[in-house]
């Protein structure tokens, strides 16, 4: 045998396996964090713009380029949720154990409490967590002067009317009786709020059904750097009473 002639060692098998696995994950995240994500539409605060079960394709690399303009739809990480899932307020039967997660590398956790996890029959138990994606419509840009009165909005001292904006509560609840407090502050109600001065770096969002919508009005600005996109399109969509497919809506462009 020649001195010269290498010797070819096999991959373990475990080892193919884990860097395909490994290359995989890498590929998702990128595609998840860095270009389109889907999700579908849990409530009803951006109706009749969008509905409960459509189904949305984002585009999260929309604001690398710029920066949102007034009346843009926008994907962002709800302001309330916490950063980790020990600190998750409510019930939720993927956070039940809060309290427990030990961090590996944000978004991934390893569930303590959940080391054998008997529906999967595995015994390592590892939670993908991120705060959850809201979409609301961008009102208020910096330095604008946000002020509702009557259900009306009023961007620097200007009523601002638009077709895509619905009201479905008759009832006008009075600044009087208004429970919103950011802090100790307190601002009004639903229908009667503000003023308050839009800060740079910040944006102040509604959603299209005001009467129904947890917003801008109740958690406060949201910042430039929460904010991960834009939707995109329609791909699918469903309505939950009936279970039919809304076929109208599909591949529509959101705007």
């Amino acid at each position: 045998m020649s001195k010269n002639k290498k010797v070819v060692r096999k991959k373990n098998i475990i080892q193919d396996y884990f860097e395909a696995i490994l290359f995989a994950f890498v590929v998702a995240m990128v595609i998840r964090n860095y270009t389109f994500q889907n999700f579908k539409i849990p409530s009803s605060s951006m109706e009749s713009t969008l509905l409960v079960g459509d189904y949305l394709a984002a585009n999260k690399m929309v604001y690398f380029f710029k920066d949102p303009k007034r009346e843009d739809i926008v994907t962002f990480r709800y302001p309330d949720d916490p950063v980790n899932p020990n600190k998750v307020k409510w019930y939720s039967p993927y956070y039940a154990y809060a309290g427990h997660y030990k961090k590996i590398f944000p978004p991934i956790y390893f569930n303590t409490k959940k080391f054998f996890d008997p529906k999967a029959l595995t015994f390592c138990h590892l939670t993908y967590y991120a705060k959850k994606n809201v979409v609301k419509r961008v009102i208020g840009m910096p330095g604008d002067t946000i002020k509702v009165v009557n259900k009306k909005v009023f961007i620097n001292g200007k009523e601002y009317d638009r077709d895509f904006a619905q009201h479905i509560d008759y009832r006008t609840i009075p600044r009087s009786k208004g429970q919103i407090y950011w802090g100790n502050k307190f601002m009004g109600s639903r229908d009667n709020f503000g003023p308050v001065v839009v800060p740079q770096g910040e944006y102040f969002v509604m959603g299209d059904n005001r009467d129904n919508s947890a917003d801008s009005r109740f958690w406060g600005f949201l910042k430039r750097n929460e904010i991960t996109g834009s939707p995109a399109i329609i791909f699918f969509s469903k309505d939950e009473n009936t279970g039919k497919i809304r076929w109208n809506r599909l591949f529509k462009i959101i705007k």
